[in-house]
């Protein structure tokens, strides 16, 4: 992976990408979190919006969408070759439905939509687990352990991201707040 987004995924190499056979099944199940409503398109475009709208509201937060947005575009690059190993089309298509934009959780403030983006992590890695439970391949699981391991780097700063605009959004106390916890006022 690229290094200037080290901070952002595991440091684990991705095992080499390949499958034992071609598998429709397989395919199929893997286009839930390619393109379906919690997937890597999703992720991406959802985390891509909101460093746009926030890029005036925090820098650090900001850049940090964009770089998790671009580490979700290297998984959405490895599923759509892994699907089409197994012999499918890697259009953005997952049960019965097209991709849309309605996946995303646009969001009214950062703090709303960074939340969001944490659960949207924490989901991913459930929804991976559950197809890992249904996959007999050991290169398509090697795999989606791997991206399991970045996700969990995502949960990671997600949560700090979260933390960090909460404290920023308490109160300040003031040097009147502090005399007068000291010497309260009988009213």
């Amino acid at each position: 992976m690229n290094n200037n987004l080290s901070a952002y995924h595991s440091e684990l190499p991705f095992p080499p990408i390949k499958v034992k056979e071609k598998n429709l099944v397989y395919a199929s199940l893997l286009m839930n979190g390619y393109a379906g409503f919690i997937s890597e398109f999703t992720s991406l475009s959802q985390y891509f919006y909101h460093y746009l709208v926030n890029e005036e509201v925090d820098q650090e937060i900001a850049n940090m969408l964009r770089n998790i947005s671009t580490v979700e575009t290297i998984h959405l690059d490895i599923l759509g070759k892994i699907i089409k190993m197994l012999g499918g089309d890697p259009k953005y298509y997952a049960q019965d439905n097209y991709w849309t934009a309605e996946y995303i959780t646009y969001g009214n403030n950062i703090l709303e939509q960074l939340e969001a983006d944490l659960q949207n992590e924490l989901d991913a890695i459930t929804n991976y687990k559950k197809t890992i439970s249904q996959i007999q391949d050991p290169y398509i699981i090697g795999i989606l352990e791997r991206i399991i391991l970045d996700e969990e780097v995502h949960v990671r700063l997600f949560e700090k991201a979260i933390e960090k605009v909460k404290e920023s959004q308490k109160p300040k106390e003031t040097l009147t707040d502090v005399v007068e916890e000291i010497f309260p006022s009988k009213k």
